[in-house]
């Protein structure tokens, strides 16, 4: 199991299980959301994951062409989880939002097409220039 939340601890998760995905995104909008390179992010079905607390939904175009939407605490603006239309029933935690960051294992990371040349963080993954889409 994993938990999380924002900054101010107004919005909360815990997830069952095992991720079943976790990894790097480095597509231009997960650069601008995080201030740097990439951000970090795991990957649980959507009835493994328990939210608590109140969220604003932000939703975007992705990499992949399709609506992403993250969701923020409406207090300290943290971003904290996302869904994708590339990736259906599926719930993404972001790695920063972890109570135990040690739970993060990146095993691949996506949109490195778009990584910037400063950002090596994803050395030694499984790498693809965009999204595996299921």
């Amino acid at each position: 199991m994993i938990t999380g939340g924002c900054l101010c601890g107004a919005l909360r998760y815990r997830a069952e299980g095992e991720p079943k995905l976790q990894g790097l995104c480095h597509c231009r909008n997960c650069q601008r959301l995080g201030g740097g390179g990439h951000v970090g992010w795991l990957c649980f079905d959507e009835a493994a994951g328990t939210i608590e607390g109140p969220t604003r939904a932000y939703a975007t175009t992705g990499g992949s062409g399709r609506t992403a939407t993250r969701h923020a605490c409406p207090t300290c603006q943290s971003i904290v989880y996302g869904t994708a239309e590339a990736m259906p029933g599926l719930t993404n935690f972001y790695a920063g939002s972890l109570d135990d960051t040690s739970l993060f294992k990146p095993t691949m990371a996506i949109f490195t097409r778009s990584r910037p040349a400063w950002d090596d963080s994803s050395r030694g993954l499984t790498c693809y220039e965009t999204v595996p889409l299921r």
